[in-house]
């Protein structure tokens, strides 16, 4: 039998690798698509075509917290349980608009672009997450995914609701923080974050309207904008509106992912992955 950090071969090739000896797996998922009219050919390049969009960042600051990212693509919803059965996280990443068919709306005339496909992948990522119950961060459109997974809404263009006291679409760069977030406690992030209060920087005009089933709010805005969301349900599911990955230089944010990661590790602490030999 195999101990912990060593490999037990089985039969034709194959053999049980335990997961605690190695950094725990994180999916990531690719919320945005440029069609082929956005690419820009370059010469000797690849020929103009539809393409998966993720920024770095999200990688790194997994990576740098002590976790393995891994890229998942938009696949069709039945092969999700699967995917995620051979991970130990789930980071929901940012990118455009929710349709607001799944929440029961009908579109705001300001709604931004929006790709059916690829809601209807994260919400299944979601469900099949909550039902794995693996850990889960989900980051600015993602925090909008796992609310509207859980029965909640969003409000589609958050100007025409709070007004503009915060720019919460800043024009500084992702690294500089532009308003504060009160956070309310007790809760995981509060305990994470290690304050009451905390400055982060704003990428969105859609926020969360009513919260999800098993949703609790733990931070706002000073305008009363939803700021980050826990499921009171789970060990680890996790929801800030802020992109956190750009903020990674500053101990606090970066805290958030080291979190997730020993999450991630927790979860896989009694399990095995099953890998072929090479």
């Amino acid at each position: 039998m195999a101990h912990a950090g060593s490999t037990g071969c089985l039969t034709e090739g194959r053999c049980y690798i335990r997961k605690a000896s190695l950094a725990p797996l994180i999916a990531v998922s690719t919320s945005e698509l440029r069609t082929k009219d956005w690419v820009v050919p370059t010469p000797q390049g690849e020929p103009a075509r539809t393409e998966m969009a993720l920024g770095v960042k999200y990688l790194k600051a997994i990576e740098q917290a002590g976790g393995l990212p891994v890229v998942v693509p938009p696949l069709e919803a039945g092969g999700v349980r699967g995917l995620l059965q051979r991970v130990s996280g789930l980071c929901l990443s940012g990118g455009p608009d929710l349709d607001p068919v799944c929440y029961q709306q009908r579109r705001h005339e300001l709604l931004g672009p929006t790709w059916r496909a690829l809601d209807e992948f994260e919400l299944a990522l979601v469900r099949a997450a909550d039902e794995l119950r693996l850990p889960v961060l989900a980051i600015c459109r993602g925090m909008q995914v796992l609310n509207v997974a859980r029965g909640g809404t969003l409000h589609q263009h958050l100007p025409a609701v709070m007004g503009g006291a915060i720019p919460h679409r800043q024009t500084e760069q992702g690294h500089v923080p532009t308003h504060w977030v009160k956070l309310t406690g007790p809760s995981r992030l509060r305990g994470i974050l290690g304050c009451q209060r905390t400055r982060v920087n704003s990428f969105h005009h859609q926020a969360v309207a009513e919260p999800g089933v098993g949703l609790r709010v733990t931070g706002r805005a000073s305008d009363g904008t939803i700021e980050s969301l826990e499921a009171e349900d789970r060990d680890f599911a996790i929801g800030v509106q802020w992109h956190a990955e750009c903020l990674v230089n500053r101990e606090r944010h970066l805290g958030l992912f080291r979190a997730f990661v020993q999450a991630a590790r927790s979860f896989e602490q009694t399990g095995t992955t099953l890998l072929r030999a090479a």
